[in-house]
């Protein structure tokens, strides 16, 4: 009964994550996009060049909405893990991560993915907490192990920014979510902070 209850719990978590993600960003360019649509067709007689500016970059947030309903898409369930796998998904979050002003560190063993749900799970917990990270930390660097051992996977994300100073609904509520997801997992989750940086370690049986 508790396992349901949890599971439950997660996927309103779910929800609501997504709920929010939608309204945050492509609620809000779809909003500006009608504003500029609505002001090329008042400039549509008066004044031909303007309005051809303002559908120019229309056309540019169209694209740029596009792009972002993507990334929400691929966060649902990463098509590199039904197509390629575990490495090809940790390279793309490297890569992502590294498009940031931070310096990137992964040292990461291979996981096996063919039960459908730890690698993925575990997948969103870094990719949870190393994004928590560019958010917030202000830090120089950051570090991603995971070990494989005979009878568990360890995890540890580790940063050297400010800490956690503040538990506010975001910091929260992503920390939910990544506590949630390894009590499915029968997993164990701690976590240092203090303004030299942050630590979370994580260990999940095999």
């Amino acid at each position: 009964m508790d396992k349901n209850k949890d599971f439950l719990l997660l996927q309103e978590c779910e929800r609501r994550r997504i709920a929010e993600d939608l309204h945050d960003t492509t609620v809000q360019e779809l909003v500006y996009l009608l504003q500029q649509l609505e002001l090329s067709l008042i400039y549509f007689d008066k004044d031909p060049a303007q309005a051809k500016l303002e559908l120019i970059s229309a056309r540019k947030n169209i694209r740029k909405i596009i792009d972002g309903i993507r990334d929400t898409i691929y966060n649902l369930r990463p098509m590199s893990f039904d197509d390629l796998g575990w490495n090809s998904s940790i390279n793309k979050l490297y890569d992502e991560l590294n498009a940031f002003n931070i310096n990137v560190y992964f040292d990461i063993d291979d996981l096996d993915t063919s039960d459908g749900v730890t690698a993925i799970t575990i997948y969103r917990i870094i990719n949870e907490l190393t994004k928590n990270v560019i958010k917030h930390s202000k830090a120089n660097n950051l570090w991603v192990n995971v070990i494989k051992a005979d009878n568990e996977i360890c995890v540890i994300v580790k940063d050297d920014g400010i800490g956690i100073i503040d538990f506010n609904k975001e910091n929260h509520f992503g920390l939910q979510f990544v506590q949630e997801r390894i009590n499915l997992l029968s997993g164990n989750f701690s976590m240092t902070t203090n303004n030299k940086g942050t630590e979370f370690t994580i260990s999940i049986p095999i």
